[in-house]
């Protein structure tokens, strides 16, 4: 009888331990169809500010030369009144090694401006063009349910142009303008955590190229992406993205940051 029992004990011990097996098998499925994606589209906002300089302002035909030089600090609360325009969109899309993702925000400011000349010069008006983004193609290296590390490669992008215009005495209007676009290798890395099946947490940063000419840019973007559905997901999260150019060349150097809402759709 003891050793029937015995028998049974360790047969019920090996039933309860295939179910448990199954179970674990079928919830890791179950979790890894929520990133059986390859095509992620995300349209955001970036509440921008801009903490920096403006180098060589547009000078005005027969007038005084501008200051070489404003610093500026403001935040998206001192612009959003000023905001013409604003088009940003991201987007990845993910094979069984490779990665590939593209990132890029357009943004428009325009107002008023009080100039050294203000008796003289009335209804100023400074109108900032900013585009900027990046490219990359990367290697999953590591991709296990709860994280994931993905290198890469890739080119960044930025285009600023700053105009001013003005009426002289009243009348008579005048326009100054200055532009100047670079394009730029960069290396970086993503970094993605997932604790929970509908919670991820990601992470991503790059710089480039400081040595070409000692001058580099570099960001890094967090944020929490919380999954409604396998197909759309919610985000929240910070982007800080400093540019450093030849003060020659330069238009703006500084800091580029804000928050940053997105939403997501992966199939």
């Amino acid at each position: 009888m003891a050793k029937k029992i015995i028998i049974s004990f360790f047969i019920l011990i090996y039933v309860l331990g295939q179910a448990a097996n199954l179970q674990a098998q079928d919830k890791q499925e179950l979790d890894s169809t929520w990133n059986d994606w390859n095509f992620r589209i995300s349209p955001f906002f970036w509440l921008i500010g801009f903490e920096g300089t403006i180098y060589r302002p547009p000078s005005l035909t027969n007038y005084p030369e501008p200051p070489p030089r404003y610093e500026i600090d403001v935040g998206f609360k001192d612009i959003k009144n000023s905001i013409k325009f604003a088009l940003m969109l991201a987007g990845k899309f993910q094979s069984k090694h490779m990665v590939a993702q593209f990132n890029f925000s357009s943004l428009i400011l325009e107002s008023e401006a009080i100039t050294p000349l203000e008796l003289v010069l009335q209804d100023n008006i400074v109108r900032l063009n900013y585009f900027g983004g990046d490219v990359g193609i990367g290697y999953r290296a590591i991709k296990r349910p709860k994280i994931e590390f993905e290198p890469i490669l890739g080119l960044k992008f930025v285009a600023f142009k700053i105009g001013l215009s003005t009426n002289a005495l009243g009348n008579i209007q005048v326009n100054g303008e200055r532009s100047k676009t670079w394009v730029d290798p960069v290396v970086g890395a993503n970094v993605i955590y997932r604790p929970i099946k509908k919670l991820e947490f990601w992470g991503y940063g790059d710089i480039g190229p400081a040595w070409i000419n000692n001058q580099y840019t570099y960001q890094v973007m967090a944020s929490a992406n919380y999954r409604f559905t396998k197909l759309f997901l919610l985000s929240i999260g910070y982007r800080y993205y400093s540019v450093e150019f030849p003060k020659k060349e330069a238009i703006y150097n500084g800091i580029i940051k804000g928050w940053v809402i997105r939403c997501s759709f992966q199939f």
